[in-house]
């Protein structure tokens, strides 16, 4: 007796459209017009998702209408500016992403004896990326050359699905959500300044001598600017140098002498060890480690190549 297929259901405003097996859907359903509306819906319509696919506009639009005459349902409303999905296609989405993500599924495990495969998309912070993992993206390469990394920068919070992210790498304190993470380290804060610097505006011999310096401000997070030391009662404030909206341009300014700074000790090992900046009042700092994590989203969890390059992370800590 040969294996009977699993049954699946799509559901639209309380009914049944459509009962029967994988066979059927195979039959019914093409895998490539189900993935072709879901990444319309992803992408916020046709014409950017059919740039990011490389096909035409026509080409999606047929795919959804194949989709919409097999289900007797209508997906989408579409005018010349957007796109809006009915309760019906929000319907028909939840049950396309898990037919597709079952998909996947079945192909990882057809294919676990080789080495995982695909396409992974990364979101991870501008300053994470250049200090510490393109210095050892290499490792990761020569072990999984057959992982394809496609890695977006951005420092804020983003909607994996929105942003076609697999995994995002986020700093500091995690929001509620029902995304998955795994702890990834944790990095101290230290407050740093170059030597010609110090050497022209006078070496601080206390806290309180920092008033008489300046500050490379960070435009956001503004709490990142704050001085705060152990048995001091109150934050030093120190006259603002410039402010800067990005972390790298920040670290750059106070390597060219412009002010002090504090920093994730990640972003400025290499400047330490090199002598091109130098700690001011080591271990005095009052403010908590950030943690570092990684986030994704429970569809893709089982992924294998996921799996290798959540574990890898783990491996390279804080850099």
């Amino acid at each position: 007796m040969s294996t009977p297929y699993m049954p699946v259901i799509i559901y639209c405003e309380n009914r049944h459209v459509w009962n029967g097996s994988l066979q059927k859907v195979h039959e019914l359903l093409r895998m490539g017009d189900l993935a072709a509306f879901v990444g319309i819906v992803d992408d916020g319509g046709f014409a950017e998702s059919a740039r990011r696919r490389g096909v035409s506009a026509s080409t999606l639009s047929r795919s959804v209408t194949r989709l919409e005459e097999q289900l007797n349902v209508t997906l989408l409303r579409r005018t010349t500016r957007s796109i809006e999905i009915t309760p019906e296609g929000a319907a028909v989405l939840a049950e396309a992403r898990e037919i597709l993500d079952r998909s996947e599924s079945l192909q990882e495990i057809a294919t676990s004896g080789q080495a995982p495969a695909g396409p992974l998309r990364v979101n991870a912070p501008v300053p994470y990326v250049l200090h510490v993992l393109a210095p050892r993206l290499p490792e990761f390469r020569a072990q999984y050359p057959d992982i394809q990394l496609s890695i977006d920068m951005t420092d804020m919070l983003v909607d994996l699905i929105g942003s076609h992210a697999d995994v995002a790498i986020r700093l500091g304190p995690l929001p509620d959500s029902e995304m998955l993470h795994r702890p990834l380290g944790r990095t101290a804060w230290k407050l740093v300044a170059a030597p010609a610097y110090l050497d022209r505006h006078g070496w601080p011999e206390t806290p309180a001598d920092l008033a008489k310096l300046e500050q490379v401000r960070f435009a956001i997070p503004e709490h990142i600017n704050t001085l705060r030391f152990a048995n001091h009662k109150a934050p030093v404030r120190v006259s603002p140098a410039l402010t800067a909206g990005n972390g790298e341009a920040v670290r750059q300014l106070v390597l060219n002498g412009l002010g002090i700074a504090r920093f994730s000790d990640f972003m400025i090992a290499e400047d330490l060890r090199a002598g091109r900046l130098v700690e001011l009042f080591p271990g005095q700092l009052d403010v908590e480690p950030l943690d570092i994590s990684a986030l994704y989203l429970t569809r893709v969890s089982g992924l294998r190549r996921l799996g290798v390059f959540l574990d890898w992370l783990g491996t390279i800590g804080e850099g």
